[in-house]
C-alpha cells in the first residue's frame, strides 16, 4: 500500500476531527454519529484508524490524570476493608 497523498492525509484527518467532534458533542454515543464515523473509515487506512482511537482514550487518560491527579494502587480505598 503507497503512503498516502498530502490530500489523502488532510482528508483523513478532517474526517477524524469531524467524527470526534461529533463524539465530544454527543457524549461519546456512537449511534448518533454513524455518517461521521462511515466517512472517517471510509477515508482513513484503517491503520490509522485504529491508532486514532488508541491515542484518543490515552489522550483523554492524560487529561483525567492532570486534571485529577494520581493515586497509587496501594492507597486506593479498598472494599474488602473492615
Amino acid at each position: 500500500m503507497p503512503a498516502p497523498t498530502g490530500e489523502e492525509r488532510r482528508n483523513c484527518h478532517a474526517a477524524r476531527d469531524s467524527y470526534f467532534t461529533c463524539l465530544s458533542s454527543n457524549g461519546n454515543d456512537e449511534s448518533a454519529c454513524t455518517k461521521e464515523k462511515d466517512n472517517y473509515t471510509a477515508v482513513c487506512p484503517a491503520t490509522w484508524v485504529s491508532y486514532f482511537a488508541k491515542k484518543k482514550v490515552f489522550d483523554e487518560y492524560k487529561k483525567k490524570l492532570n486534571t485529577e491527579g494520581f493515586i497509587p494502587a496501594d492507597e486506593l480505598p479498598s472494599k474488602n476493608k473492615q
